[in-house]
Parts: C-alpha cells; sequence; structure tokens
C-alpha cells in the first residue's frame, strides 16, 4: 500500500519522538507516543506525547508550474506534552514542563538536517509552545507546533519532491 507523504513524515516525527528516555541520553523518559484518534480512546499517562495533525494549507509562494505542477504544502504537526505530577512530588510544575518540553524539541531536531524530514520535507520549524493546567493542577500539558513544508507533484500525493 502506498502512503502519502504526509503520513510518511507524521511516522518519522512519532518515531524521533519515541526515542524519549534517558538512556537516550534526554533528562526524561515518554510513557509513549499517541497518535490521535476519532474516539480519542487513549488514557493520558504522565509524560506521554499526543501527537495530530492541524489544518494543511497549500503554500503557493513555494509550489511551482510544470508538467504535472508541483504543489507545495504546510502542514502542522501539534504535540502535545502531558504531565500528571504525583501529589507528593514537590518539583515545580513548571519545572517539570520545561525539561519536558526542552526532550520534546531536542527530538524534533535530531539529525544533521532534522528540518528535511529524510528528503521528504522542504523545511520544518518549531513554533511556540501553549501551556494548559486542570483547575484542580493534577493534569497539566503543553503543545508545540511543528510546521512541516513539504512538496508533491499535483497529481502524485505519494511521492516527495523537495
Amino acid at each position: 500500500m502506498a502512503i502519502p507523504v504526509s503520513e510518511q513524515i507524521a511516522v518519522i516525527i512519532r518515531n524521533r519522538l519515541a526515542l524519549i528516555s534517558t538512556a537516550n541520553s534526554y533528562e526524561t523518559t515518554t510513557t509513549g507516543v499517541v497518535r490521535g484518534t476519532q474516539r480519542g480512546d487513549f488514557q493520558p499517562k504522565d509524560y506521554q506525547i499526543v501527537l495530530t495533525q492541524g489544518n494543511k494549507t497549500e503554500n503557493k509562494e513555494l509550489s511551482c508550474p510544470g508538467s504535472p505542477p508541483l504543489v507545495a504544502w504546510d502542514q502542522p504537526f501539534l504535540i502535545a506534552g502531558i504531565l500528571r505530577q504525583s501529589e507528593t512530588d514537590q518539583t515545580a510544575i513548571d519545572t517539570l514542563k520545561n525539561v519536558f518540553e526542552a526532550d520534546v524539541i531536542k527530538a524534533l531536531n535530531t539529525g544533521v538536517a532534522w528540518w528535511n524530514m529524510e528528503a521528504k520535507a522542504i523545511n520544518s520549524t518549531v513554533s511556540g509552545a501553549t501551556w494548559n493546567q486542570s483547575d484542580s493542577g493534577s493534569d497539566s500539558s503543553f503543545e508545540l507546533t511543528l510546521l512541516v513544508t513539504y512538496r508533491t507533484a499535483e497529481n502524485d500525493p505519494y511521492t516527495e519532491h523537495p
């Protein structure tokens, strides 16, 4: 079965995030990376990462005429890091968030040409994090956006054209 470029990139991102562990020279260890489903049928866990895709838009400036024309796409990937701090942990929640967020950014930036997603993308950028905390303070999360720009033939979304 052929896999669209957008899905190939999502798998690369998921695999990079799954490497977050102290055994791999990170400061934290993720309890797993999940990709959103329609039902959202997963139990949030401490240090879990949830990867979802935002709305893809055409990047007209990087699209190219031709036969067939190449279409550039801006695909945002939303990366949420979940923290469920123990009641006995006296570490500031901001400290936990800052360290986990730094590990996520480090994992995304893995590799010499990390931004080209194994030659599937033109560019990738990480943008600012938003912070969410439940009213009780027991559940917290941050969300980063990784914007990946890639190009495919107008009639072939399965083959990259960097």
